[in-house]
C-alpha cells in the first residue's frame, strides 16, 4: 500500500489529523471573537465553522501529486530533488476547495468571496493580482495527480465532517486536474465588481477569521511544541513578584499606588496618563488582566516606538509571566530568522518560534509598533496576525513618540481593530489633550485615568544654559569627580561620539542607533551599571534607569521630560537631582523642527528658561501644552495623509490580497527624510564572510545613505563599507 506524506516525516493521515486537533483547540479559543463579530457582521457562526473546517482538510490535499511525493522521498532518502520540476500543491488544493465553496453556499450564501478557496491557495504563498508567487506554474506542465492518495484524502475529510455532525459535499476528483492558475485569473477579473458590492470591512474581517485559523492550525499541527492562548496569571502574583523585585534593589514596597489601583479596575478602553517612574508598566499588566479576562481569555500586546525600549519592556514582563510565554518581536529581534516558513520541508523549530512570535502567537507578545502597523498594508502574514490582534489587549506606550505620518496610522490602525473590538490603553508621560481628544473620537467610551498624586510632586530642579552643551564640558567632568551619577543626552550621532571621546578619562557608556547589533546589545546591558553614560534620544523612553544629574541639549518639551525622567525616579526628596538644559545647535533645529510649526526647539527653550527651577511633574506638562498649543496633531506633517493610507492600501487589493514587491512607497510606517541604509563595516570582512548567512545581520549598522553611496560596496552579495568602527564609540564616518 502506497503511503502518501504532508511533511517529510509525517504522512498525510498524521498531518491531517494534527491540524484537525489543532483546529478544534483554536476554535474552542476564538469562539468568543468569532461569536462578537458574527454579531458585528452578520453571519451565522455555523457556516463559518463548516467553512473553515473545509480549509484544514482540503488545504494540503493538492500535496497528493507526483512532483511533490518524489520531494518528500528526496527529503527522507537525503537524496537531491530538482525543485524546478516541483509544482506548488495549493493550486490543486485550491481547485477542490472552491469546488467546496461552491456547494457550502448553496446552503448558506454568506459571501460572494469564495473565501475558503482563497486561504486555501494562500496559505503558504503570497496572493496578488498577478499570481507573482506561481512564475515556476505558469510555465510548468500540470502535475499528475495520484488518484489513489486523493481519494483517500476526500475520505479522510469526509470522516472529520462527520465526526462534526456535518455532511462534507461531493468533490469529483477530476476538479484536481483543473488549470488552477487560469481559474484563479477569471476569478481575480471578476473579484473587482464583488468589491463593489460588498462591505469590505465585513469582507476582509471574514477572511482574516478563514485564513488566520488556518495558518494557527497548520503551523501548530507541524509543530511539536504546546501553545498556550492566554495567560492565567494573577493579580497577587504580579504583586508578589514586585515585592521581590522591590526588596532586592532596598525599595519599601507599599502597595499598588492610587494610579495602578485605579487602571486594574478599568473595564475596556482607556487612556493614562502618568510621569515617568510611576509604575506605568505594571499598571498596564493590571489593566491587561483585567480586561483579558471579560474578553473570555486574550492576548496582550505590548508596542513600543523603538526597539530598545522594546527589549527592556521584554525583559520585565518575561519576570511577571515567564519567558515561553512573552514573545519579542521586532526588525532585529529575529536576526536568526533567514524567511518566512513557507517551505513544505522545513522542520526547523527554531524557525517556527520565531514565526509565532512574529505573528502574535504567544500569550503575552512585545515589539515595536511597526509590527501591527504592517499589518495594514497586508503584508508579511498579515491574516493570522490580524486576527490575534482582534482578539488581544493592546498596550501603546509612549503614544506620544511618534511623528504626524506614524501617528496617523496609529489612529487608522486603532479604529480598524477597535470595530473588532480590540481593547486598547493608551499611555504616556506627556500626552498633549489633543492626542487625547484625538483617541477620545476613535475610542469614543475610553476611560481617562491620570497619577494626579505625582503630577503634584516635584524631583528634580530645572536649569538653563544660554550655551552649547560642548562648552560646559568641565560642569560635566565636575559632576562625575563629585560622585553624581550623570546623564548626558544631545541630539545627533557626531556629538555623541566627540562627548563620549572628550569625556573618555570617565569611562562613559556612549549609547546611540549607530552600533551593529552585537555591541548595542551589550551596552544596552550595561548602562544602568555606568557612572556616566553619553547618549542620543534612544534612551529617552521606557528604559528602566536612574541617574542624578542630566545635562541634555534642548529638544521638544516632551522630548525634555521624558530624558528627566532619567533622573531621580523614585522621587527621593533627599536627593540632589539636577536637570541642565542647553542652547541646541543648527542640526537639532533640522531634527526636531516640522516644517508647518519651525520653531518648536525654540519655544521649548524659552519656556524653560522663564520656569522656575522647582517644577512639578504637572508643570512640565504644563509647559508642554504650552509648546504644542499651536501646533496641534492634526497639524503634524503627514497626519492627513496618513490617515487615508490603511482605505487606499484596502482597496488596491480588494481588502484580502497579498501586498508583495515593489512596494507603494508610501506603505511604510515611518517616513523618514533622512534616508539610511544597513552595511557592514570593512573591519569585519573576514570575519562575516567565514559566518553563517543568518549570523551576518549582528554586524549590520545603519548609516546615512549618501555616506554608504559613497564609501560602500558589494562583496559576494554582503554590503561592507569603509568607515571607522570602534567598540566603545560605533560607526564613526568621515565627513
Amino acid at each position: 500500500m502506497t503511503i502518501y506524506y504532508a511533511k517529510p516525516y509525517q504522512t498525510y493521515r498524521e498531518h491531517l489529523d494534527a491540524v484537525y486537533n489543532a483546529w478544534k483547540e483554536i476554535i474552542e479559543y476564538k469562539r468568543p471573537l468569532i461569536e462578537r463579530l458574527s454579531e458585528v457582521y452578520g453571519f451565522s457562526v455555523e457556516r463559518f465553522l463548516k467553512g473553515s473546517l473545509m480549509t484544514v482538510v482540503l488545504h494540503d490535499i493538492g500535496k497528493n501529486i507526483e512532483p511533490f511525493q518524489k520531494m518528500m522521498d528526496a527529503v527522507r532518502n537525503k537524496t537531491k530533488f530538482d525543485r524546478r520540476k516541483n509544482y506548488r500543491h495549493e493550486l490543486i488544493s485550491f481547485n477542490l476547495a472552491f469546488r467546496a465553496w461552491a456547494e457550502l453556499n448553496k446552503a448558506n450564501r454568506y459571501s460572494s468571496y469564495p473565501l475558503e478557496a482563497l486561504a486555501v491557495v494562500g496559505h503558504h504563498r503570497p496572493i496578488d493580482y498577478d499570481l507573482s508567487s506561481y512564475q515556476r506554474e505558469k510555465i510548468s506542465d500540470l502535475p499528475q495527480v495520484y488518484e489513489e492518495g486523493l481519494q483517500k484524502a476526500l475520505l479522510y475529510a469526509e470522516e472529520i465532517f462527520t465526526s462534526e455532525g456535518w455532511q462534507f459535499p461531493y468533490l469529483n476528483q477530476k476538479f484536481a486536474k483543473a488549470n488552477a492558475l487560469k481559474e484563479l485569473k477569471k476569478l481575480f477579473n471578476y473579484l473587482p465588481a464583488l468589491f463593489k458590492k460588498e462591505n469590505y470591512s465585513r469582507v476582509r474581517a471574514l477572511f482574516v477569521l478563514m485564513k488566520g485559523i488556518l495558518l494557527y492550525a497548520d503551523w501548530l499541527g507541524s509543530s511539536s511544541n504546546k501553545v498556550f492562548y492566554s495567560v492565567k496569571t494573577k493579580e497577587e502574583q504580579i504583586i508578589d513578584v514586585l515585592n521581590k523585585r522591590c526588596k532586592e534593589k532596598n525599595i519599601n514596597f507599599k502597595g499598588l499606588s492610587k494610579f495602578q489601583q485605579k487602571l486594574s479596575q478599568t473595564n475596556g478602553n482607556a487612556i493614562a496618563v502618568a510621569p515617568t517612574g510611576s509604575g506605568k508598566t505594571e499598571a498596564a499588566i493590571f489593566w491587561a488582566l483585567k480586561n483579558l479576562k471579560d474578553m473570555g481569555g486574550a492576548k496582550i500586546i505590548y508596542l513600543l516606538p523603538t526597539m530598545a525600549t522594546a527589549n527592556s519592556i521584554w525583559s520585565r514582563l518575561c519576570a511577571f509571566f515567564g519567558e515561553e510565554n512573552v514573545g519579542l518581536t521586532h526588525s532585529s529581534a529575529n536576526l536568526i530568522f533567514e524567511s518566512e516558513i513557507d517551505d513544505d520541508t522545513s522542520e526547523n523549530e527554531e524557525k517556527r518560534n520565531l514565526l509565532f512570535d512574529q505573528t502574535f502567537i504567544r500569550p503575552v507578545t512585545v515589539g515595536t509598533v511597526d509590527q501591527l502597523l504592517t499589518v495594514g498594508f497586508n503584508l508579511g502574514k498579515w491574516a493570522i496576525k490580524e486576527l490575534n490582534a482582534a482578539n488581544s489587549v493592546i498596550v501603546l506606550d509612549e503614544i506620544h513618540a511618534y511623528d504626524g505620518w506614524t501617528l496617523g496610522l496609529i489612529v487608522s490602525m486603532v479604529k480598524n481593530l477597535a470595530q473588532l473590538r480590540t481593547r486598547f490603553l493608551l499611555m504616556s508621560a506627556t500626552m498633549p489633550e489633543s492626542i487625547i481628544a484625538l483617541f477620545q473620537k476613535v475610542l469614543p467610551n475610553s476611560a481617562i485615568v491620570k497619577d494626579t498624586e505625582l503630577l503634584n510632586k516635584k524631583r528634580s530642579k530645572y536649569f538653563t544654559k544660554n550655551k552649547l552643551i560642548e562648552e560646559d564640558i568641565d560642569a560635566i567632568k565636575d559632576a562625575v569627580k563629585k560622585g553624581y551619577k550623570t546623564l548626558v543626552v544631545v541630539n545627533t550621532v557626531e556629538k555623541c561620539q566627540a562627548l563620549a571621546q572628550k569625556l573618555m578619562d570617565y569611562n562613559p557608556v556612549c549609547y546611540h542607533s549607530r552600533f551593529i547589533a552585537k555591541d548595542r546589545k551589550a551596552i544596552e546591558e550595561s548602562i544602568e551599571k555606568a557612572r556616566l553614560v553619553v547618549a542620543t534620544q534612544v534612551i529617552e523612553v521606557a528604559l528602566d534607569i536612574d541617574f542624578d544629574w542630566l545635562f541634555t541639549e534642548c529638544a521638544p518639551p516632551d522630548a525634555l521630560v521624558q530624558r528627566a525622567g532619567r533622573v531621580n525616579r523614585r522621587r527621593d526628596p533627599k536627593k540632589d537631582s539636577r536637570i541642565f538644559i542647553y542652547k541646541a545647535d543648527a542640526k537639532t533645529e533640522k531634527i526636531y523642527n516640522p516644517i508647518n510649526s519651525p520653531n518648536i526647539v525654540e519655544k521649548s527653550f524659552a519656556e524653560f528658561r522663564q520656569a522656575h527651577p522647582d517644577l512639578k511633574e504637572k508643570d512640565l506638562l504644563a509647559i508642554v501644552e504650552k509648546v504644542y498649543k499651536e501646533n496641534p496633531v492634526e497639524k503634524r506633517e503627514g497626519f492627513k495623509e496618513a490617515l487615508q493610507q490603511y482605505e487606499q492600501s484596502q482597496i488596491s487589493r480588494l481588502a484580502i490580497l497579498d501586498n508583495v514587491p515593489p512596494f507603494d512607497k508610501y506603505e511604510k510606517t515611518r517616513i523618514s527624510y533622512y534616508e539610511t541604509l544597513s552595511v557592514i563595516p570593512i573591519c569585519f570582512f573576514s570575519e562575516v564572510l567565514n559566518c553563517l548567512p543568518k549570523e551576518r545581520k549582528w554586524y549590520e549598522v545603519k548609516i546615512p545613505y549618501w555616506y554608504a553611496k559613497k564609501h560602500a560596496h558589494p562583496h559576494d552579495g554582503i554590503l561592507f563599507c569603509h568607515l571607522t568602527y570602534d567598540k566603545k564609540l560605533g560607526a564613526i564616518l568621515s565627513w
